[in-house]
Protein backbone atom coordinates (compact mmCIF):
# COMPACT_ATOMS: atom_id res chain seq x y z
CA UNK A 1 0.00 0.00 0.00
CA UNK A 2 1.14 3.42 -1.01
CA UNK A 3 2.34 4.78 1.98
CA UNK A 4 0.84 8.83 2.84
CA UNK A 5 3.65 11.20 1.98
CA UNK A 6 3.82 14.48 3.03
CA UNK A 7 1.08 17.12 2.04
CA UNK A 8 3.31 18.97 -0.63
CA UNK A 9 4.41 15.93 -2.04
CA UNK A 10 0.98 14.66 -2.27
CA UNK A 11 -0.04 17.79 -4.13
CA UNK A 12 2.67 17.33 -6.76
CA UNK A 13 2.24 13.71 -7.21
CA UNK A 14 -2.07 13.93 -7.84
CA UNK A 15 -0.92 16.97 -10.23
CA UNK A 16 1.82 14.64 -12.07
CA UNK A 17 -0.46 11.61 -11.93
CA UNK A 18 -3.43 13.31 -13.70
CA UNK A 19 -1.49 15.75 -15.89
CA UNK A 20 -3.92 15.58 -18.35
CA UNK A 21 -7.41 16.89 -16.42
CA UNK A 22 -4.52 19.82 -15.11
CA UNK A 23 -4.00 20.23 -18.84
CA UNK A 24 -7.23 19.81 -20.24
CA UNK A 25 -8.05 22.21 -17.16
CA UNK A 26 -6.13 24.94 -17.30
CA UNK A 27 -6.26 24.93 -21.44
CA UNK A 28 -10.40 25.34 -20.86
CA UNK A 29 -10.36 28.10 -18.19
CA UNK A 30 -7.85 29.76 -19.99
CA UNK A 31 -9.95 29.61 -23.15
CA UNK A 32 -13.17 30.68 -21.46
CA UNK A 33 -11.73 33.64 -19.51
CA UNK A 34 -10.37 35.18 -23.23
CA UNK A 35 -13.69 34.48 -24.09
CA UNK A 36 -15.37 36.32 -21.19
CA UNK A 37 -12.85 39.20 -22.31
CA UNK A 38 -13.38 39.07 -25.71
CA UNK A 39 -17.44 38.80 -25.51
CA UNK A 40 -17.13 42.14 -22.84
CA UNK A 41 -15.13 43.82 -25.44
CA UNK A 42 -17.94 43.48 -28.33
CA UNK A 43 -20.69 44.12 -25.80
CA UNK A 44 -19.20 46.99 -24.67
CA UNK A 45 -21.31 49.59 -22.34
CA UNK A 46 -24.86 47.85 -23.62
CA UNK A 47 -27.14 47.69 -20.79
CA UNK A 48 -23.74 46.45 -18.22
CA UNK A 49 -25.77 45.87 -15.79
CA UNK A 50 -28.14 42.83 -16.73
CA UNK A 51 -24.32 41.19 -17.93
CA UNK A 52 -21.57 41.56 -15.16
CA UNK A 53 -21.57 40.68 -11.64
CA UNK A 54 -19.83 43.67 -9.56
CA UNK A 55 -21.84 45.96 -7.24
CA UNK A 56 -21.38 49.46 -7.75
CA UNK A 57 -21.50 50.69 -3.62
CA UNK A 58 -19.78 52.73 -1.18
CA UNK A 59 -17.33 51.06 -0.13
CA UNK A 60 -18.73 50.73 3.88
CA UNK A 61 -17.59 48.15 6.28
CA UNK A 62 -21.17 46.52 5.84
CA UNK A 63 -21.05 46.67 2.16
CA UNK A 64 -17.17 45.01 2.13
CA UNK A 65 -18.06 42.39 5.15
CA UNK A 66 -21.30 41.20 2.60
CA UNK A 67 -19.32 40.88 -0.10
CA UNK A 68 -16.85 38.93 1.77
CA UNK A 69 -19.54 36.20 2.65
CA UNK A 70 -20.79 36.25 -0.30
CA UNK A 71 -17.89 35.50 -2.21
CA UNK A 72 -17.03 32.97 0.41
CA UNK A 73 -19.95 31.32 0.12
CA UNK A 74 -20.03 31.14 -3.82
CA UNK A 75 -16.39 29.33 -3.81
CA UNK A 76 -17.25 27.05 -1.08
CA UNK A 77 -20.50 25.84 -2.91
CA UNK A 78 -18.17 25.61 -6.22
CA UNK A 79 -15.64 23.77 -3.83
CA UNK A 80 -18.53 21.25 -2.32
CA UNK A 81 -20.06 20.78 -5.97
CA UNK A 82 -16.25 19.52 -7.31
CA UNK A 83 -15.79 17.34 -4.26
CA UNK A 84 -19.26 15.80 -5.52
CA UNK A 85 -18.07 15.41 -8.73
CA UNK A 86 -14.88 14.44 -8.18
CA UNK A 87 -16.58 11.17 -6.58
CA UNK A 88 -17.41 9.17 -10.17
CA UNK A 89 -15.07 9.45 -12.82
CA UNK A 90 -17.85 10.63 -15.46
CA UNK A 91 -18.99 13.76 -13.72
CA UNK A 92 -15.07 14.95 -14.47
CA UNK A 93 -16.93 17.47 -17.56
CA UNK A 94 -19.45 18.54 -15.01
CA UNK A 95 -16.70 19.87 -12.89
CA UNK A 96 -14.53 21.28 -15.81
CA UNK A 97 -17.49 23.10 -17.19
CA UNK A 98 -17.79 24.80 -13.47
CA UNK A 99 -14.63 26.18 -13.39
CA UNK A 100 -14.62 26.80 -17.24
CA UNK A 101 -17.71 28.87 -16.50
CA UNK A 102 -16.09 30.84 -13.24
CA UNK A 103 -13.29 31.53 -15.45
CA UNK A 104 -15.35 32.86 -18.21
CA UNK A 105 -17.49 34.86 -15.32
CA UNK A 106 -14.05 36.63 -14.43
CA UNK A 107 -12.55 37.44 -17.96
CA UNK A 108 -15.68 38.97 -18.69
CA UNK A 109 -16.80 41.25 -15.57
CA UNK A 110 -12.97 42.10 -15.09
CA UNK A 111 -13.06 43.40 -18.87
CA UNK A 112 -16.31 45.51 -18.22
CA UNK A 113 -14.85 47.22 -15.12
CA UNK A 114 -11.82 48.41 -16.90
CA UNK A 115 -14.17 50.02 -19.40
CA UNK A 116 -16.77 51.56 -17.60
CA UNK A 117 -14.41 52.67 -14.92
CA UNK A 118 -11.20 53.33 -16.62
CA UNK A 119 -7.89 54.08 -15.08
CA UNK A 120 -9.70 53.49 -11.12
CA UNK A 121 -10.89 50.11 -12.75
CA UNK A 122 -8.03 48.60 -14.21
CA UNK A 123 -5.65 49.26 -11.10
CA UNK A 124 -8.43 47.98 -8.73
CA UNK A 125 -8.87 45.11 -10.99
CA UNK A 126 -5.18 44.51 -11.79
CA UNK A 127 -3.37 44.74 -8.30
CA UNK A 128 -6.27 42.90 -6.45
CA UNK A 129 -9.23 41.48 -7.57
CA UNK A 130 -7.63 39.48 -10.84
CA UNK A 131 -4.93 38.41 -8.35
CA UNK A 132 -7.02 37.14 -5.51
CA UNK A 133 -9.49 35.58 -7.98
CA UNK A 134 -7.01 33.77 -10.04
CA UNK A 135 -5.53 32.56 -6.84
CA UNK A 136 -8.77 31.01 -5.81
CA UNK A 137 -9.72 29.42 -9.05
CA UNK A 138 -6.35 28.00 -8.63
CA UNK A 139 -7.01 26.48 -5.49
CA UNK A 140 -10.54 24.64 -6.56
CA UNK A 141 -8.34 23.62 -9.70
CA UNK A 142 -6.17 22.08 -7.47
CA UNK A 143 -8.56 20.54 -5.05
CA UNK A 144 -10.56 19.20 -7.92
CA UNK A 145 -7.82 17.56 -8.96
CA UNK A 146 -6.52 15.89 -5.36
CA UNK A 147 -10.24 15.00 -4.78
CA UNK A 148 -10.06 13.04 -8.07
CA UNK A 149 -6.76 11.32 -6.93
CA UNK A 150 -7.90 10.70 -3.48
CA UNK A 151 -11.54 8.66 -4.82
CA UNK A 152 -9.35 7.09 -6.75
CA UNK A 153 -6.54 5.78 -3.90
CA UNK A 154 -9.64 4.76 -1.67
CA UNK A 155 -11.12 2.98 -4.81
CA UNK A 156 -7.81 1.18 -4.91
CA UNK A 157 -6.69 0.38 -1.30
CA UNK A 158 -9.78 1.76 0.51
CA UNK A 159 -8.52 1.99 4.30
CA UNK A 160 -9.12 4.90 7.35
CA UNK A 161 -6.23 6.86 6.53
CA UNK A 162 -7.77 7.69 3.06
CA UNK A 163 -10.97 9.10 4.49
CA UNK A 164 -8.54 11.24 6.73
CA UNK A 165 -7.05 12.37 3.87
CA UNK A 166 -10.14 13.21 2.28
CA UNK A 167 -11.37 15.35 4.94
CA UNK A 168 -8.04 16.93 6.06
CA UNK A 169 -7.72 17.83 1.74
CA UNK A 170 -11.27 19.77 2.25
CA UNK A 171 -10.45 21.50 5.42
CA UNK A 172 -7.07 22.46 4.00
CA UNK A 173 -8.65 24.23 1.54
CA UNK A 174 -11.30 25.65 3.00
CA UNK A 175 -8.98 27.65 5.10
CA UNK A 176 -7.01 28.38 1.94
CA UNK A 177 -10.23 30.09 0.15
CA UNK A 178 -11.35 31.63 3.47
CA UNK A 179 -7.91 33.32 3.80
CA UNK A 180 -8.33 34.56 -0.11
CA UNK A 181 -11.27 35.83 0.59
CA UNK A 182 -10.41 37.51 3.96
CA UNK A 183 -7.07 39.32 2.08
CA UNK A 184 -9.29 40.57 -1.04
CA UNK A 185 -11.87 42.50 1.59
CA UNK A 186 -8.92 44.08 3.57
CA UNK A 187 -7.46 45.54 0.31
CA UNK A 188 -10.89 46.64 -0.63
CA UNK A 189 -11.53 48.03 2.80
CA UNK A 190 -8.17 49.84 3.20
CA UNK A 191 -8.73 51.85 -0.04
CA UNK A 192 -12.13 52.26 0.58
CA UNK A 193 -13.47 51.33 -3.02
CA UNK A 194 -16.63 51.81 -4.70
CA UNK A 195 -16.76 48.84 -6.66
CA UNK A 196 -16.74 45.34 -5.47
CA UNK A 197 -16.88 41.99 -7.12
CA UNK A 198 -19.36 39.79 -6.33
CA UNK A 199 -19.12 36.59 -8.50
Amino acid sequence: MRQFSPVKDFIFESVRFHKLKALIILTCCLLLFLTGVIVACKTGTNNPDNIFGFALKEGSFQIITSSFFTRLLSSLLIMLLLFVFSLNRFLFPLGLILLAYRNYLLGLNICFMIIIYGFSGAILSIFIILPCHLVCLAALSLFYIIAIRTRQDYCNFGGYRFSKQRLFILLGFFIAIFLICLIESILLAILSVNVILVI
